[in-house]
């Protein structure tokens, strides 16, 4: 089921100009040593539900855990954030020490690595994110296309 996952894709980019250029798309292989966790979410299904799902794998691409879940309909954001805090927690409890995790929302990514005021509606998740970070562990929040973050997508689809 997983095995299109580590193909690369094409994806037109738009320039600023309006241009339009081909770019190859393709799954980032961490360092040796590195652990990969893809993460992203879902609307199929019913309107009152929204999925997420992730998958980590080793740096030769091999699949290692999965997971998936259902929250009640919200925000893009934060089922992304969910998904990023229950992935980062699988990897915790499973003992990978270096980690780099990607997600297809810019907006997460920055929110994560940024910060939020206490006030802001995901001060609590990205708070729980923030701890998990600060244990004795390498994690890496990064960006990256939809194009790249396929399987996580499947995952998320179930």
């Amino acid at each position: 089921m997983l095995s299109f996952c580590t193909a690369a894709f094409e994806t037109d980019i738009l320039g600023s100009d309006g241009s339009s250029e081909q770019r190859l798309v393709t799954w980032p292989r961490p360092a040796e040593g590195t652990f990969c966790l893809n993460v992203d979410r879902s609307m199929l299904g019913p309107v009152q539900t929204t999925g997420f799902g992730g998958l980590i794998r080793n740096s030769s691409g091999a699949f290692l855990k999965g997971f998936y879940g259902v929250v009640s309909l919200s925000s893009v954001l934060y089922v992304k954030i969910m998904a990023i805090l229950r992935g980062l927690q699988l990897c915790w409890s499973n003992g990978y020490s270096s980690i780099v995790c990607y997600s297809d929302l810019l907006q997460a990514v920055s929110l994560i690595k940024d910060g939020v005021s206490h006030f802001h509606t995901l001060a609590n998740e990205i708070h729980n994110i923030h701890q998990l970070l600060r244990r004795d562990w390498n994690v890496v929040i990064d960006h990256t296309l939809r194009e790249g973050n396929m399987c996580a997508d499947v995952l998320a689809k179930l």
